[in-house]
This record gives structure tokens, C-alpha cells and sequence, in this order.
């Protein structure tokens, strides 16, 4: 069932002054202020039933190709079908589609050459009654880190509509506005520190109101190049979904449900949520400081399981889930919301794989099957030109000290591109392997998909030193970068700061006082992932993208490429 409107099934005087508020909301607030709509005033006799399908980091995943659990899952015909199969299966309960972040960026080519257009439509698919009007729409969304990396104006052009000054070809042209709500509480503009989005919104359901509150990682700033967010300031997730609770209050709402753009790490399980869970990651702390009437919260952001009740400021369990990544499952949250004290009575949910050999996914939906194939005929003649050839998989899976083999491939393609002494690349930014055979130029876009920009600089050893150095410094992952022209030791008993033991530059020990050029993305040498001693770098010259450089480099290589990890990296046992 979708959402209802606050106006409809009312007297027709009632119906007329409804409309005549929500005009002059329109009027005096006409970007996105539904969060101003009281709840109907005829609660209903019995339990109402809310069901909330969140799909978290889908990362425009149209095609296939994802695994979970060693076995295929996920595209979006796949996801469609078991999100209409949920849908259908909900009986009285009104249903939204929640996504918690990222539900576009670092895309596959069928979606990321195309802005992430495609990626949008598919979910404008699923909004009942939104072009009509927005208090009714079912679908949710809020901004992940990865919303941003076109920029802010692009991010409000594919929300907002037009080609603007696009040059792609449009599967709907001119592009539509979105029929996705995106709602933010702690992405403010710099100049008068109003959010970019509305913060929360209110939703009728059954005569109560059920609140929706959106905020991402306070940590985007060094997750993204600074120019593309140079007008934001992100806030603190906690104190800004705290700061509306009472304003939700007031409209008489008790029903808070926070779509969030940070995670955690647990163990995954099958099933209905367990009252024992041991959760990892910033998504505790956010949740252990949040208002004691936030019922739910949807994360994201570090792409893995979640589905555990937590305690907010409160003692209260909340209810917090995630639903790994690029569309290979969603969670199904169940709640109960009294009618007379609007309170969620209970709530409970399972992580659902979309596994494709399965039924429902096993019968995809033909509608978005279309969609993909309309964006796989635009994309085709690039994606699908041969390269190379691999004589084995090329992967990102990291050996005990860290290193891979595709990392040391895309960190030699960068290092290549510019000539440089060295180079380094975040391992997560490698987003898919390369497989056996044919290697596609669409198969290289996928590993890196961000369009980002190889550059050069030159360090001192000791910034060398400071950058392996950093790599163990919280929140980062341990040895997160791949490196090209130097190898290095490390040992994980000493402290942070004093890990590395040895370190040479083309097999000679690395001199602290003499300079060497290293190749990177523009995203580190902004300081991403708080490497903020690539910023003292100096003389910096642009290169080619990160695909560009990666498709000549292994074009040059002598077929059929043979590629594995080198030892740059050792441990000390």
C-alpha cells in the first residue's frame, strides 16, 4: 500500500483548508518543506503496519556481475523483482523504499557514463503518487559521501532536472526531476548554514505520522576533493538529527525512523533480528548519542552487515540496520506503530540477498531489464572494445601484508602515466577485478569509476615516510595504499607513527632529504582519506583520467598479461 496523503479522505472543508496550507507552504517554502505537514487527525483503531525496504550503497549497480556469498546476486532487474515481491507480500502495511547513501557514484559504466541518470530512473520507478505530490511519496533517500563526486551542482541538477550543461545522451531527454525524496540534517551551505536538502519529513500512515531524518558521514570532507563540496560544511550526524527531534515532537510524531550514511562492522547471520549483536564501527557511537525517541536507524557506508538492536541516549534499542552494497540485498524492516500514542510498539527486520539463480530474482523484472538494455545500447560501442587479454584473474584481494595484485597493477598504470619515481593508490578506491580473457575497456572502467585526474608532485622522503606512516593512523584501514617504485617493511607490534622499518625507492634505501616525484589521483593529492601530506607536495602537474591512463598501460603490456603481487609490501612475522 502506498503512503496516503495528509489532505485525502477528508470532508471537502477540510480538504480546502488542508490544500490552502500546504499552498502557502509551496509559496513560502518551495524547496522540499513536506516536513511541515501535520499527520492526519483520524488515527485508526487497531496497529498500523509499516514496512521499510532500505537499500543502501547501490552504487549504480544496473548490470550483473556481483557475488554475495560465492554466489551471483543483485543487478537492478534482479533487485526489482524482490523488492516487488516484498511489496506485494505486504498485505496492509503502507511500504517505503528507504536508501541510506550512495545510491549513486563510483557506478558501473551503464549508469556512471551516463551521470547516474539511469540509476535514479530506476528507483523514480518505484514512487507512488510523488510527482503529484511530494507529502505522499514512498520512496526516501538521503546523501552518501558519493552523491557529491560531480559536485554539488550536479548532485541538484539530477535531483532538480534539466540537461543543464551536460553532454551525454539522455535516456529521458530532457532528464527529469527525480521522484526520490532526499532529505539531509547535517549538509549545510557554508554562506547561512540552511541545509541543502530538507532535513527530515513527515509521513502519514493510517492516520499517525512516521518521521524520516537524513544525514551522512561527517567525514565526507576527506572522503571527497575539496572543490567539489567547497560550499558545504557537514556536521555532526548525532547533534544534527537530535537538533529536529523536538520540532518532530511538537507535529505529535513519535515514530523516528534515520536514514544514515555511516556504518559498522558484525557478524552476519540469517534471519529475524537477534537481541544479541556485537557491532563495530562509528554507526555505534552515533546511535549510543541519539534522542531516546529514535526508534530505527537504516545505515550505509561500509558496505557490509548490520541488523542488531543498539541502545540510543535513552536505553532504548534501536533498531539498526545495513544491507551490504551495489544492490545484492536490502533490508526488510517490519514496524508496529501505536495509533493513540503514535509510539513504535515493535521492530524487527532481516537482511535479504537478492541471489539472482533464486526465485524471485530468478524471473527479473522486465521493466528495469529494458531500462539497463537501453543504457548498455548508448554505452556499448565503448565499453565493449577489447584491450588486452589477462592470462589469470587480476584481483583486489590483499595478501597478509596488504598488497594485491590489482593494486600494484593500477599503482605501476599511474606511475607509468607520469613518469614518476613512485606512486600510491588507496586500495578502496579499486572497485572490481579483472577476470581471465578479454579485458574490456568497460571492464578497466569498472575498477576505477570515479573519472578522477593522474597527477604528479614532488615529496621529500620524510613526506614519503609520513604518507606509509599514516596509513595505521584511526579511522583508516591498516595499509590501505598500493604503492609502485618502492617497496617497503613494516612492523604492526611498534606503535603508530614508528610501524615502518625500511623503506627503498627502486631497490635504494629512501633518503629523507631528497626529492622524488610521485603519481596519484587528484582525490589524494587533495588530502583524501586524511592524507593531508600530499597536500605539501609541490610542483604539481595534471595527467590523464584514472581509466585513460589505466587502458593505455594495459595496452602496452605484452598479451597475454600475466599480473601478480610483488613483495613491495612485507611484514615483519
Amino acid at each position: 500500500m502506498a503512503p496516503s496523503s495528509f489532505i485525502g479522505d477528508r470532508p471537502p472543508w477540510k480538504q480546502a483548508i488542508a490544500g490552502l496550507f500546504v499552498l502557502m507552504i509551496v509559496v513560502l517554502a518551495p524547496i522540499g518543506l513536506s516536513y511541515y505537514l501535520h499527520p492526519a487527525p483520524y488515527p485508526a483503531t487497531g496497529p498500523v503496519l509499516v514496512k521499510i525496504l532500505a537499500v543502501n550503497d547501490f552504487h549504480g549497480q544496473l548490470p550483473d556481475g556481483q557475488k554475495l556469498n560465492k554466489e551471483p546476486a543483485g543487478s537492478a532487474p534482479v533487485l526489482a523483482s524482490y523488492l516487488k515481491a516484498a511489496m506485494a507480500d505486504a498485505g496492509q502495511a503502507t511500504t517505503f523504499i528507504a536508501l541510506p547513501g550512495d545510491v549513486v557514484g563510483a557506478s558501473p559504466p551503464e549508469s556512471g557514463l551516463l551521470l547516474d541518470e539511469p540509476a535514479l530512473l530506476f528507483f523514480d520507478s518505484f514512487a507512488d503518487d510523488c510527482e503529484q505530490s511530494a507529502s505522499a511519496c514512498n520512496v526516501i533517500a538521503t546523501f552518501g559521501n558519493h552523491e557529491f563526486d560531480k559536485g554539488t551542482d550536479e548532485l541538484l541538477r539530477k535531483i532538480n532536472g534539466g540537461n543543464g550543461v551536460t553532454t551525454i545522451t539522455h535516456l529521458v531527454d530532457p532528464y527529469p526531476d527525480t521522484e526520490v525524496e532526499y532529505i539531509s540534517s547535517n549538509v549545510v551551505w557554508k554562506t547561512n548554514e540552511t541545509t541543502i536538502a530538507a532535513p527530515y519529513v513527515i509521513r502519514d500512515v493510517g492516520g499517525v505520522g512516521i518521521a524520516f531524518i537524513g544525514a551522512v558521514t561527517a567525514e565526507t570532507p576527506s572522503r571527497q576533493k575539496a572543490a567539489n563540496i567547497e560550499d558545504l560544511a557537514f556536521k555532526n550526524e548525532t547533534e544534527s538529527i537530535n537538533r529536529y527531534i523536538p520540532e518532530i515532537q511538537e507535529r505529535g510524531v513519535h515514530a523516528i525512523v534515520v536514514l544514515l550514511h555511516e556504518g559498522g562492522l558484525q557478524d552476519a547471520y540469517e534471519g529475524l533480528t537477534r537481541e544479541e549483536g556485537n557491532v563495530t564501527g562509528r554507526v555505534a557511537g552515533i546511535v549510543a548519542g541519539l534522542d531516546p525517541d529514535v526508534d530505527v536507524v537504516l545505515s550505509g557506508h561500509t558496505h557490509a552487515f548490520t541488523n542488531a538492536y543498539l541502545k540510543n541516549a535513552g536505553g532504548k534499542p534501536v533498531l539498526v540496520t545495513q544491507a551490504y552494497s551495489y544492490s545484492r540485498a536490502f533490508a526488510d524492516i517490519n514496524l508496529l506503530i501505536d495509533p493513540v500514542t503514535g509510539e513504535i510498539t515493535h521492530k524487527s527486520a532481516e537482511i535479504v540477498p537478492t541471489y539472482a539463480g533464486r526465485l524471485p530474482g530468478a524471473s527479473p523484472d522486465p521493466a528495469v531489464a529494458s531500462l539497463l538494455e537501453k543504457s548498455n545500447e548508448v554505452v556499448e560501442p565503448l565499453t565493449n572494445r577489447v584491450v588486452t587479454i589477462a592470462s589469470a584473474d587480476i584481483t583486489g584481494r590483499k595478501n597478509d601484508a596488504g598488497e594485491s595484485s590489482l593494486g600494484d597493477l593500477v599503482a605501476d598504470c599511474q606511475r607509468a602515466a607520469m613518469h614518476a619515481d613512485i606512486a600510491f593508490i588507496t586500495t578502496g578506491s579499486l572497485r572490481a577485478d579483472i577476470t581471465e580473457g578479454n579485458v574490456t575497456w568497460g571492464d578497466l572502467y569498472s575498477v576505477q569509476p570515479f573519472s578522477s585526474t593522474v597527477l604528479s608532485m614532488t615529496l621529500t622522503g620524510d613526506q614519503v615516510r609520513d604518507a606509509l606512516e599514516r596509513q595505521w593512523q584511526t579511522p583508516l584501514p591498516p595499509h590501505n595504499l598500493a604503492v609502485s617504485g618502492l617497496s617497503y617493511t613494516f612492523d604492526d607490534g611498534k606503535p603508530a607513527g614508528s610501524k615502518i622499518i625500511e623503506i627503498r625507492v627502486n631497490g635504494t634505501p629512501l633518503d629523507p632529504n631528497a626529492n622524488y616525484t610521485a603519481a596519484m589521483v587528484d582525490y589524494l593529492a587533495t588530502g583524501g582519506d586524511g592524507y593531508t601530506v600530499f597536500t605539501e607536495g609541490t610542483g604539481v602537474v595534471s595527467g590523464p583520467f584514472d581509466v585513460d591512463a589505466l587502458v593505455a598501460y594495459m595496452g602496452s603490456l605484452p598479451e597475454p598479461v600475466d599480473v601478480k603481487a610483488e613483495a613491495r609490501i612485507a611484514k615483519v612475522a
